[in-house]
């Protein structure tokens, strides 16, 4: 049995920080959206003597093949808290670029649970698999389920949101990643008015992201962590504002996410950005 599937890269429509807990971990709000741009796995079950293994291996070199790798942690959790004994080869391809704040990592665990569940036809329930996904990473739960979503904690409570309409969007990445925890280190307190979640939220549920201007009220804290010590990524936003996008950083970088509009705006962006040795993807967004 083979079972080949997609985990889909994410991008923060909305993204504030609420306070830091004791534990060192920040609180936020943050509106998630799944787009077209994806990791692929295949997962199969183990046909040789070492049938109880977790064999991974990854198109991406600089990825670990072990209990460094995401998926072959998850992998071990499932088996784990499961009791099962039986292995499985897995094969990621990686498309999503790495610390992009685009969510790969986390898309590929939960893919990986999905597919595990399948595989060694574990019975569960979503509610269970939440439990496991969240003791591995705080947004992988929200990928469980994709789509739209406000996400809160530190990520781990998922509130499904009606789904905006299909947008399409530019991604660009300079080449390069960044840490999420280095960033989160530099955030002081107290921050701004952290209101606009209502504003955003009412946005999504009423159905009002029909329009590329209702975007303006898109928001990420972290751009202003980020900017000063990166200033290309903020170059990056800058020319895609004046390529008439409305554009945000993504997480906690170094992707920067524009909001095309019509179809026919892609060939003049996709023309202006050749001049620069970026990453791109023009992508769309996806429901759950």
């Amino acid at each position: 049995m083979k079972i080949n599937i997609k985990a889909p890269a994410k991008i923060n429509l909305f993204l504030e920080i609420v306070n830091k807990r004791s534990d060192g971990y920040h609180n936020l709000k943050s509106i998630m959206q799944t787009i077209s741009l994806y990791d692929e796995l295949s997962f199969e079950s183990v046909n040789h003597m070492d049938h109880r293994k977790i064999f991974l291996k990854c198109n991406d070199n600089s990825i670990g093949t072990n209990e460094t790798n995401i998926v072959y942690k998850t992998a071990l959790a499932v088996k784990t808290y499961f009791n099962i004994t039986k292995g499985a080869e897995i094969c990621v391809r990686k498309k999503i670029p790495i610390g992009a704040g685009l969510g790969g990592g986390s898309s590929d665990a939960a893919a990986t649970l999905k597919a595990l569940v399948k595989l060694w036809n574990i019975k569960t329930t979503k509610t269970e698999l939440e439990q496991i996904a969240v003791k591995l990473g705080a947004d992988i739960p929200f990928f469980l389920t994709g789509g739209t979503a406000l996400c809160e904690g530190v990520g781990e409570i998922v509130t499904q949101l009606k789904s905006i309409k299909k947008l399409n969007l530019v991604l660009v990445n300079p080449g390069y990643g960044i840490s999420t925890a280095k960033v989160y280190k530099k955030i002081k307190f107290p921050l701004t008015n952290q209101k606009r979640i209502h504003t955003i939220r009412y946005l999504v549920c009423s159905g009002f992201f029909s329009t590329q201007d209702a975007f303006h009220s898109c928001f990420n804290r972290l751009e202003e962590f980020v900017f000063p010590d990166y200033p290309e990524i903020s170059k990056i936003k800058n020319i895609l504002n004046g390529l008439g996008c409305v554009s945000f950083m993504s997480g906690s970088g170094a992707t920067v996410f524009g909001i095309v509009g019509h179809n026919s705006k892609i060939e003049a962006i996709q023309h202006n950005l050749k001049k620069y040795n970026w990453k791109t993807w023009f992508v769309t967004t996806t429901r759950s």
